[in-house]
């Protein structure tokens, strides 16, 4: 969006003002130099006595950005960190709204794109959203038997490279329906993490990993592995 620039010199530049909703658009509006600008807070929720987190959405009718700033009295800042832990307040904040927005689409997923890896009832399950072709995600998968000691696994394929390594989710799909075991599902999906696809793959089966990715990527992901809690995305 061509007003990013501008967003990010009003965000560094806290101005003193009361930081009612429509003051921060007036703010707002006054720092972005395009007349037909409309900018809406989507939320606003209190982190703390003294501190607000505010989302706003601002458009110029053909370009849309969501930004979060935080408010204090007076003041609007771009981010707040957490002294106690030295993380960025905005970053876990945006991850419980992508959660959200991934558990929509997970909730109503075809069961045939969820692969489930342990099923003990003593343990939560940890959702993981991989990619054949990507270094990290392999990283993950060779530590996978070490993770069922702790957790079962739900694993969905969202790969961030494109037609290859949508072709070897595919193919994962394709063959891991009928393994039997545990083993014999992480055989499989090492096998495609490990090596080239063999099997040619046609257009409109790709086509089916890439509307599956593009869901998620819609809620928010932007990379890979993606963990989270599946307690997390009720």
């Amino acid at each position: 969006m061509k007003t990013s620039i501008v967003l990010s010199l009003a965000l560094l530049a806290s101005a003193a003002f009361s930081a009612t909703n429509d003051e921060i658009i007036t703010h707002f509006k006054n720092q972005i130099p395009l007349s037909h600008i409309q900018i809406k807070v989507l939320s606003r929720q209190q982190i703390s006595k003294d501190l607000d987190y505010v989302s706003l959405h601002i458009t110029d009718g053909q370009n849309n950005q969501n930004i979060s700033i935080f408010t204090h009295g007076d003041y609007i800042f771009p981010d707040a960190i957490d002294l106690k832990t030295g993380m960025s307040i905005k970053d876990k904040m945006q991850r419980v709204q992508i959660n959200k927005n991934i558990a929509k689409v997970f909730k109503a997923e075809d069961p045939k794109y969820i692969i489930s890896i342990g099923h003990d009832p003593q343990k939560e399950t940890l959702v993981i959203f991989s990619d054949p072709e990507c270094p990290f995600c392999k990283k993950e998968l060779d530590g996978i038997e070490n993770d069922l000691k702790k957790y079962n696994i739900k694993m969905i394929f969202t790969p961030v490279h494109d037609r290859s390594s949508l072709a070897k989710s595919y193919l994962i799909y394709k063959y891991i329906k009928d393994a039997k075991t545990d083993a014999q599902k992480i055989k499989i999906i090492r096998k495609y993490f490990e090596s080239g696809a063999n099997e040619q793959v046609n257009n409109s089966n790709v086509q089916k990993i890439d509307t599956l990715r593009q869901k998620y990527f819609q809620a928010g992901i932007n990379g890979t592995p993606y963990k989270v809690m599946e307690k997390d995305l009720q």
